[in-house]
């Protein structure tokens, strides 16, 4: 039972270790990603701008590609400079709305980062508090185990004098009938 006892100990001991060293190896990406999303949450304009520019050059080739269409298919005259124009537009409402995503999100961001940190901590601290608490649960046992053990010896060793109590009062009956008769 003790063996049992020692490795709930070490399994949660290992539990725990290992909950920090998960932490540990993951606090850096944290990090990394709450620079990124405190950095759109200044709302500048440049920085944004840096975040956003990988899905900003696929509008532009959208944007250029749908332009070429309207150039070869589109009838001429004005319906056609029109929707040139609308080309334009709507990449610039896109290019805008990813703009004001990306600064209204940060905030969403980091909360959740922050979230994602304390959990992980929790969980680590939890499964190795877990461990400790069984490993805890499986001593007291051991005790209780150890305590009805000498109960019972003491009990046995009760019986086994009350049995001897019983031999000498009866071979004192004897003796004392044997010195009476003769």
């Amino acid at each position: 039972m003790l063996a049992n006892q020692t490795a709930l100990t070490q399994i949660a001991q290992q539990s725990a270790e290992r909950g920090s060293e998960l932490f540990s190896s993951s606090f850096p990406g944290f990090q990394e990603a709450e620079q990124f999303y405190r950095s759109l949450s200044t709302g500048d304009p440049s920085t944004i701008a840096r975040a956003i520019a990988p899905a900003t050059q696929q509008i532009t080739k959208q944007a250029d590609a749908a332009k070429a269409n309207i150039l070869r298919t589109g009838p001429p005259g004005g319906e056609k400079n029109l929707a040139l124009e609308m080309v334009d537009v709507n990449r610039g409402a896109q290019a805008g709305d990813l703009a004001s995503n990306a600064y209204l999100n940060s905030f969403n961001a980091l909360a959740q980062l922050a979230g994602q940190g304390v959990t992980q901590s929790i969980q680590s601290s939890g499964t190795g508090i877990s461990g400790y608490g069984t490993s805890n649960q499986g001593y007291g046992e051991l005790g209780q185990l150890q305590y009805q053990q000498q109960a019972l010896r003491a009990q046995e060793k009760g019986n086994m004098f009350g049995g001897l109590e019983s031999l000498v009062g009866a071979g004192a009956e004897l003796g004392s009938a044997a010195i009476l008769a003769g």
